[in-house]
């Protein structure tokens, strides 16, 4: 059994962690598109108004400054929303930041269905997709405010860009603080016998309840943790479907280009079981609460046990 830990906020979680990264890293910066309270770096811009950079709303010029920084040296944690930043700011993100391996830290804020009642056109169903297609970018999606700490990190000694989603909310907790973040490797985090069953984000916390659940009636699930969506573990996926038949994909994205379609990538070269993939089928968010939109798409924790019971 996974013992969750108390709630922890992901503004203050990154904020945080960039205070401290700094403290040893001088070269570390922060650039914003006006939306510094959605990151939630104020603390950041007030304890180091030197590196801290507020560019308005102007997605495609974050990019393209954030590029300049880090050309000169500097290590830019450039954020705003996941929509914006991978719809608005694509062309920069492919040309300056892609194209020249810059060293850049883009952070996709309010990721997926979070973004809940800034409207259904606010919601990022393609980000992962859109940034995983680029050459030369690793692709991340944290599963708590430990791994998310663990990624930042690691994103502020990794030289190449990094596209990083900030998932926001109060979440508790699953991993320890020993949990160390390992580019390109998921986490095992129940080794069941009848399912394989692959999530990433905000979606394998629901999934380990389903899989509380599934456990007392008697379901046993080999439960995986991906956190990085590109490079994806290879070696996993394909030990999961090695010992089992079937495997679940979940996420907080459209099935279409992002955990699901990587999974089937390797499953179809390597070894092909039956898959099926839960997230956001070919559509776009609505505006509402995050619970009433993780059951409307079907990746709330009653829907994962439901498709593991109807696929066992």
């Amino acid at each position: 059994m996974i013992e969750l830990g108390e709630p922890r906020d992901t503004k203050k979680t990154y904020c945080g962690t960039l205070m401290k990264l700094t403290e040893k890293n001088p070269n570390i910066v922060v650039v914003e598109a006006d939306l510094a309270a959605a990151s939630g770096t104020w603390d950041f811009r007030d304890t180091y108004p030197e590196r801290f950079y507020n560019v308005g709303v102007a997605e495609q010029n974050l990019i393209g400054f954030a590029t300049g920084l880090s050309l000169m040296g500097k290590v830019p944690f450039a954020a705003t929303f996941s929509s914006f930043l991978s719809q608005r700011a694509c062309d920069q993100a492919v040309n300056s930041v892609a194209f020249n391996i810059a060293n850049v830290k883009m952070v996709g804020t309010y990721a997926g269905l979070l973004n809940e009642k800034n409207g259904g056109t606010h919601i990022s169903v393609e980000d992962l997709a859109i940034f995983r297609s680029m050459p030369n970018i690793v692709v991340i999606d944290p599963g708590d405010a430990i791994e998310f700490t663990k990624v930042l990190e690691f994103a502020s000694t990794y030289d190449g860009p990094v596209y990083i989603r900030h998932n926001k909310g109060n979440f508790p907790t699953f991993f320890k603080e020993t949990y160390e973040f390992k580019l390109g490797k998921s986490v095992l985090l129940d080794d069941g016998n009848d399912i394989g069953l692959i999530t990433t984000g905000i979606t394998t916390l629901d999934a380990i309840k389903a899989c509380e659940e599934l456990k007392s009636e008697g379901i046993s699930v080999r439960h995986v943790h991906m956190p990085t969506i590109k490079p994806i573990d290879r070696k996993e996926i394909v030990k999961t479907a090695e010992k089992l038949n079937k495997i679940v994909t979940v996420e907080n994205h459209s099935v279409i280009g992002g955990l699901g379609s990587a999974v089937a990538e390797v499953l179809c070269e390597e070894h092909p079981v039956k898959l099926i993939r839960l997230g956001f089928q070919d559509c776009f968010g609505e505006t509402a609460t995050a619970d009433y939109l993780k059951d409307k798409f079907g990746i709330s924790t009653s829907h994962i046990k439901k498709t593991i019971k109807q696929n066992l």
